[in-house]
């Protein structure tokens, strides 16, 4: 059977307290496009917290990148088991128009900082197309 990749309640952050807790507690990572704050927990279920700006653009493109970011996670949840995740997005992403080039961003962005040994995805330098957009 495919795995199951409906974004249900549980997959959320909601909780006042929950969310102080990942921000208190949580792991900073920081990219050119998102900065990520990861709280490792016991349960296996992923959480997240999406959070846009308004130096990231009017309501129309807020909405957009809001999207983007929750349908990645969506489709990937495995790559987010056992985490509670707050994403923010920063202001260059209000320039992409495209929600799927927003998700391959996000999606390319959290496993380079994931994976990443203290160094961010700018510092490493970012990618030619990454820069063209």
């Amino acid at each position: 059977m495919a795995a199951d990749q409906r974004f249900r309640p549980v997959h959320r952050l909601r909780r006042r307290k929950e969310i102080e807790r990942v921000f208190r507690e949580g792991k900073r990572l920081e990219g050119r496009w998102f900065r990520f704050i990861l709280l490792p927990k016991e349960e296996e279920i992923p959480r997240i917290l999406v959070v846009v700006g308004r130096k990231v653009g009017k309501a129309v493109v807020r909405n957009r990148v809001k999207r983007a970011v929750r349908e990645g996670f969506r489709k990937n949840k495995h790559l987010f088991a056992g985490l509670d995740l707050v994403v923010i997005a920063k202001p260059p992403l209000g320039g992409i128009r495209k929600a799927g080039e927003i998700e391959r961003i996000f999606l390319r962005e959290f496993e380079e900082v994931r994976d990443a040994s203290g160094d961010t995805a700018h510092q490493r330098g970012v990618r030619e197309e990454e820069e063209a957009a």
